[in-house]
């Protein structure tokens, strides 16, 4: 479990079920307060302004998906306000100063929840979750922890919970690191295989070196058929990645590890469209050590790379020549100079550093 946050991020998968979004109604705040009353829910509201990007980011990958859609529509009688046109006056009552931010309150208007930013799905219902059920409390979830329960609702809502309060990066992936494996190897297989437990290769893993994803490989067919097309889809993710995190020279390159996540992509089919074969010439060509070859492989190939692809292999061209020769250097930035007038937004972002780097004196 040595990164659980990718490099670039993470893709929110949407879904196309217009009944499975959240149902944000067209009512007001009292109208809410009603409703939520004669149907036994909560209120949640979401404050938003026009020109706030984590605000789409919620309203397009977010609120969308069925996970979140099923868990809000549950629970709340759910409205949203845009904060500088018919929200104001509640904006001011609620005191918000952030967007986006989301308040939950019961049918008697008391504040149970005040949550500011967004999140992706399953960080986001935690989050809601230790605020408003006492039982997910982060006093609740430790005395439960610390008292020998082992259930697999309290590792998800606990680990998330550790994972969001320690600060330092690495000392809250070592000690969840740490939950999540000591909870895995306590289970049966029966019980790694089951729905209640998917959580844990969605959430947790990201490394083909990892024994629980070598576990989840290992037994890609034999999880319940509910999670079975979910598990595929972690197994593609975190392969693919990896292969993008060699590419990008972000983790160490060993032979034996790359060689063994190449043959499984191949193996399982992941690579039946050809797909990687391009990737897999130029990390084999660097392994090498003649980066000077490796650079002429990267301008013959460059055209027929994705945006993807393209990306990762820009964005860590600096660590891949990592040399003290100056030619190297000037060659890889003269290779990338030449590909800007084409290049997309997202990878402009971090060239200005790539180049700073291979044109340091």
């Amino acid at each position: 479990m040595k990164k659980f946050i990718l490099f670039l991020g993470l893709t929110v998968l949407l879904v196309s079920q217009v009944s499975a979004q959240t149902n944000f109604r067209s009512i007001t705040y009292d109208e809410a307060l009603a409703a939520a009353k004669d149907e036994n829910k909560l209120v949640f509201i979401d404050f938003y302004t026009d020109w706030c990007g984590p605000c789409k980011m919620m309203a397009r990958d977010v609120f969308p998906q069925k996970s979140v859609g099923d868990y809000m529509n549950g629970k709340f009688v759910c409205i949203k306000l845009n904060a500088e046109k018919e929200g104001k006056e509640l904006t001011a009552l609620f005191q918000v100063k952030a967007y986006p931010t989301f308040i939950v309150t019961d049918v008697n208007k008391k504040v149970l929840m005040k949550k500011e930013g967004g999140a992706a799905p399953d960080k986001f219902i935690a989050a809601i979750e230790r605020e408003i059920d006492p039982e997910k409390s982060p006093e609740r979830l430790k005395e439960r922890y610390e008292g020998g329960e082992r259930t697999a609702e309290l590792i998800e809502a606990y680990a998330d919970w550790r994972m969001s309060e320690i600060r330092d990066r690495d000392a809250a992936q070592k000690e969840v690191g740490g939950i999540i494996s000591d909870y895995f190897n306590g289970l049966s297989d029966e019980q790694k295989l089951s729905p209640e437990n998917l959580f844990i290769y969605t959430g947790y893993v990201d490394s083909p070196a990892d024994p629980i994803v070598k576990y989840m490989v290992a037994h890609r067919n034999e999880f319940a058929p509910e999670i079975k097309n979910t598990i595929q889809e972690c197994i593609t993710k975190i392969y693919r990645q990896e292969v993008f995190n060699y590419l990008c020279a972000v983790v160490p390159y060993t032979d034996d590890e790359y060689q063994a996540v190449k043959k499984t992509i191949n193996e399982l089919g992941m690579n039946d469209t050809h797909y990687y074969d391009p990737v897999f010439e130029l990390l084999d060509c660097h392994s090498k050590g003649d980066l000077n070859a490796f650079l002429t492989l990267c301008e013959e190939k460059y055209d027929s790379l994705d945006a993807d692809q393209r990306l990762y292999l820009m964005a860590g061209l600096s660590r891949s020549v990592d040399t003290t020769d100056k030619t190297i250097r000037r060659r890889a930035a003269k290779f990338i100079r030449g590909k800007l007038p084409e290049m997309e937004v997202r990878l402009l972002f971090f060239i200005a550093s790539v180049l700073s780097e291979l044109e340091r004196e």
